[in-house]
């Protein structure tokens, strides 16, 4: 099975709906073999992610996925993954989760500058900003705010 040959059968049925892959890769869950796909969308219902996922599957021929796997094509969701420079610059004002040395917890990205991440959060009802270094900012995600 050839994860490249999966990607490039995908590619045309996804621009079609603007979006892209944000991983392709195999994994074990639950003793299951499985074919994980995540689309990278800001929203996707389960309609649209149901129509791809039938398109898709009617390009594949059993030589494209290995019978002892299954398929599963989903979205990254609200909370995805924030792993690079350039997707946290893409959230800029949005809000998001962070651990550092620092700080643990949630905050709007106000800005994100010479590699210095700006990051209103709101202490015991008081908003003030504070500066992290990119550097020491790990687990960082979009997070959904209630």
């Amino acid at each position: 099975m050839n994860l490249e040959k999966l990607k490039e059968k995908l590619i045309p049925i996804i621009e079609k709906h603007s979006l892209t892959i944000y991983s392709i890769r195999t994994k074990r869950e639950f003793g299951e073999k499985i074919v994980e796909i995540l689309l990278d969308a800001e929203t996707m219902d389960i309609n649209e992610l149901e129509k791809i996922h039938l398109a898709y599957v009617e390009t594949l021929t059993d030589d494209d996925l290995d019978p002892a796997y299954f398929l599963e094509l989903s979205s990254l969701g609200a909370e995805r993954p924030l792993k690079t420079k350039e997707e946290l610059k893409k959230v800029v004002s949005k809000y998001i989760y962070l651990e550092s040395p620092k700080y643990k917890g949630n905050g709007t990205l106000i800005s994100f500058d010479d590699d210095i991440i700006l990051l209103e959060i709101n202490q015991k009802g008081q908003f003030r900003k504070i500066e992290i270094k990119f550097d020491d900012a790990r687990k960082m995600r979009t997070a959904v705010k209630f």
